[in-house]
């Protein structure tokens, strides 16, 4: 059994687009019943404004073939504490205006009769109201019944767009958060006994689980430092856990462990941007 502690290996953002939204079964090979598990995803896609249609997207293995269940969530646009949306339980969601300045995710379950297992998409952007339509051309004068209507021309102040203050680029959070885990690796997983994040105290903290050996799906604190003390526990090979610290105009902390055999974790660091949900490369300080 070996031991493992902080690492400073950071990997690239990859972010997967799908040409066309939909759920997938993937079959299981022939032989005994197996348990669910996600191949992909799951994620929605679709851009988020009041108006258009969100769909999520997945594959999926398991003998019996898994029955899924989806549940959309609204979510605050600094928290990842999501409430559920009555009758939203279809694989796609037509965004409301009540959704207007929330953020948006899915939880989704698969079932069998060897197990279940749910998993939650990453959160949208925060919703936006719909573009608004063209404006209607300007009526040009009555020229007259024997003439053509003049020419108007286009005042240059049309189409000049107006001067608006260039608004200073965002600064990484001070101190900048360290998230610190230890423990011991074995032949089918790891123990962690410590599992720890560092910054400062306005900071937000909020942690996703995805994998079958997970005691919580999603965790939230409201400021560091904090242990985070569900976690520290065994937890089976390729459970992923994803640890995000964030606070409202600063450049916050993104940080990812799959657990895996006779390995220390893998890991992956990376920036969380303002108002973006999804993790990318740290700029350079």
């Amino acid at each position: 059994m070996g031991v493992f502690a902080r690492s400073r290996v950071a990997g690239p953002a990859v972010i997967a687009a799908l040409a066309s939204a939909i759920s997938l079964w993937v079959p299981a090979a022939a032989g005994a019943d197996t348990e669910p598990a996600f191949t992909y995803g799951p994620v929605v896609v679709g851009d988020a404004f009041v108006g258009s249609t969100l769909v999520v997207a997945a594959t999926w293995t398991g003998d019996p073939v898994p029955t899924v269940k989806y549940a959309w969530g609204r979510c605050p646009p600094t928290s990842y504490t999501c409430k559920k949306i009555d009758h939203a339980d279809a694989v796609q969601y037509t965004v409301t205006a009540a959704d207007l300045g929330y953020r948006l995710a899915v939880q989704v379950e698969l079932k069998n009769k060897k197990d279940t297992i749910t998993a939650s998409t990453p959160v949208t952007a925060v919703v936006t109201a719909a573009a608004p339509p063209p404006p209607a051309p300007s009526p040009s004068p009555d020229s007259g019944p024997s003439g053509p209507p003049p020419l108007v021309p286009i005042a240059p102040s049309v189409t000049t767009a107006p001067s608006v203050s260039k608004a200073p680029p965002p600064t990484l959070m001070r101190p900048f958060p360290v998230v610190r885990i230890r423990g011991y690796f074995a032949r089918n997983g790891a123990r962690i006994t410590l599992l720890a994040v560092r910054g400062p105290r306005s900071a937000q903290i909020s942690v996703r689980c995805l994998g079958l050996g997970c005691p919580v799906a999603t965790l939230a604190l409201p400021s560091a430092p904090a242990r985070l003390r569900p976690f520290e526990r065994f937890l089976p090979t390729g459970t992923r856990l994803e640890v995000r610290v964030a606070k409202p105009g600063r450049i916050g902390k993104y940080a990812s462990f799959v657990i895996r055999a006779h390995r220390a974790p893998m890991r992956s660091d990376r920036c969380l941007l303002p108002g973006r949900s999804r993790p990318t490369r740290c700029p350079a300080s």
